[in-house]
């Protein structure tokens, strides 16, 4: 059996490395073309988050693709939660320093009862993931029948919310739509749209309860969003800089790329040029006299013994005799070229630009690449030591301050509202790490 395969003017040695191919070149693929269909605009009331209203499932989906923005985000929102929510009384010492007391739920059985039906823990971790992926939540709260007692809240996922466009006289955004399917012509009337009252932030408890009775409002949004900047509707988060601006399509296209290189690439290390002259010139005139099939068994016999002696390892650094002679046109033709391939998978090809996208997006995001372990796959990691991550930690941490006052803004409003003890604050306990030395655990708590 043969160990060469032919396919009209290209051969490939089976089992090896190598391509032959007989007076034609082997030239590039076709160029590809990308159509991109333009999407329709949101229609009606609906404020557009987006160009095409569908900005949060865009930015997931490529978050959902990249490792480094959502461990960047993971982290960010497990930083952001710490070891939960508390609460606490401020308490001044005799030296005037100011200590928190915390106090336990079970010490308001309506706080710890309110808890309990509504979940916290979840809405709590629900929100800040909202938060820190798009700077905005949206918390609803549902009010008893005599307007006296917020019963419960939830989070509505700040993808699936949109604002109705301002009214135009007052300048005030008056609901918020949820829906679970948003697309670029969802109308504000849809049926699948529920349309809710939003309520001010800035408003105390009683502007709201008083507002909500007269309207006979027994649910609201009230969304909760870090400081904006010019935006009329929805926050432009720093980080998303890295997705306006192509890091991410950079850093996901890498992957993609190898990955497509994997499954098409021929792994060919050479291809031999044969010239048709050679045959003539080693056979002279009998060539012209053989059968076609004569003719196939000689060129593959010759495949054959150039593969066997090109490939394997015991063959490596060995060197290949060609026959060189003038044409009839008076230039020097080789009888036998061997060209080698680059091997576009060698030496961690287009890794440190996938490193440089994935160190954007850490950038961009504010978390120390120590704290996720970044570095180029398959090369030195430069992860940092155990000093420089507790360092990277406590400077994150401490960082977090302004980000939980806005997540505390439900808390102060479920205590205003339903006239919890106005002294009890709410917070966020950090997460401190420390040498084992110190704590077995290596881990410390404070609020």
């Amino acid at each position: 059996m043969s160990n060469v395969i032919i396919h009209g003017d290209v051969a490939f040695g089976k089992g090896s490395q190598t391509a032959f191919s007989f007076g034609k070149p082997i030239g590039p693929k076709e160029e590809q073309h990308t159509v991109i269909k333009e999407e329709t605009s949101a229609s009606g009331n609906v404020a557009k988050w987006g160009d095409d209203n569908m900005f949060p499932q865009s930015l997931l989906k490529k978050v959902r693709l990249n490792g480094s923005a959502g461990a960047g985000l993971r982290f960010l929102k497990a930083t952001h939660y710490g070891q939960g929510f508390m609460l606490f009384r401020e308490e001044a010492t005799e030296q005037g320093k100011r200590n928190k007391i915390i106090v336990s739920p079970s010490e308001h059985p309506d706080i710890r009862t309110f808890f309990q039906r509504s979940k916290m823990n979840r809405c709590w971790l629900e929100t800040i993931s909202d938060l820190e992926t798009f700077q905005i939540a949206f918390p609803e709260f549902i009010l008893s029948k005599d307007f006296n007692k917020i019963l419960s809240v939830r989070r509505l996922s700040s993808a699936k919310c949109r604002f109705k466009r301002m009214n135009e006289k007052t300048g005030l955004i008056e609901e918020v739509g949820f829906c679970h399917n948003w697309n670029s012509s969802t109308s504000w009337d849809s049926e699948y749209v529920d349309r809710i009252k939003v309520i001010d932030s800035y408003w105390s408890g009683d502007q709201i309860r008083e507002y909500c009775k007269k309207n006979r409002i027994y649910k609201f949004v009230m969304p909760i969003f870090y400081p904006t900047m010019d935006e009329s509707y929805y926050p432009k988060a720093e980080w998303h800089a890295v997705y306006h601006n192509g890091w991410m399509d950079v850093a996901n296209s890498i992957p993609e790329y190898k990955q497509k290189l994997f499954e098409n690439q021929l792994h060919i290390k050479y291809v031999v040029h044969i010239s048709e002259e050679y045959f003539q010139r080693t056979y002279g005139s009998d060539w012209q006299d053989f059968t076609p099939e004569k003719k196939n068994e000689i060129r593959k016999k010759l495949l054959e013994n150039i593969d066997e002696h090109l490939s394997g390892n015991k063959n490596a650094g060995k060197s290949i005799q060609s026959v060189t002679y003038k044409d009839g046109n008076g230039d020097w033709v080789q009888g036998i070229k061997v060209e080698a391939i680059d091997d576009k998978l060698k030496d961690g090809a287009y890794l440190p630009e996938a490193s440089a996208a994935n160190g954007e997006i850490d950038y961009a995001l504010g978390v120390d690449p120590t704290l996720i372990g970044a570095g180029i796959p398959g090369g030195k990691l430069n992860t940092g030591s155990g000093s420089d991550k507790r360092e990277a930690f406590s400077i994150l941490t401490s960082l977090f301050k302004t980000k939980r006052e806005t997540t505390l803004d439900i808390w102060r409003m479920l205590r205003d509202y339903n006239k919890w003890p106005e002294d009890l604050e709410g917070d966020f306990a950090n997460t401190v790490l420390t040498t084992l030395d110190k704590n077995p655990t290596g881990v410390e708590n404070g609020i």
